[in-house]
């Protein structure tokens, strides 16, 4: 897994989540599967699923973790980074 994709302060935290799923599904979700409880496998895979929707949504491409970290630069020399908007014109309704 690719971790340059996550802001820093989220790469800890989806590798921890990946290393976890991966060892429901590689590690208990056998074991289940051969004493036939399908309840704990249907729990084991639901669990898993939530880490890669949170994982899913703490990704992103490249370029945003890179204006990110250089917003974060600019913060931290004390000139102001917000996010800015473009208002609605009657061209775009």
């Amino acid at each position: 897994m690719r971790l340059n994709q996550f802001l820093k302060s989220d790469s800890e935290l989806a590798y921890r989540k990946l290393s976890t799923a991966q060892f429901l599904l590689n590690e208990l979700l056998p074991a289940e599967i051969e004493d036939c409880n399908y309840e704990e496998c249907i729990d084991l895979c639901l669990s898993a699923a939530e880490m890669f929707k949170e994982i899913n949504r703490m990704h992103q491409p490249a370029s945003v973790t890179q204006l990110h970290e250089i917003a974060s630069l600019f913060s931290k020399r004390g000139i102001d980074v917000s996010v800015v908007t473009r208002g609605m014109t009657n061209e775009h309704v």
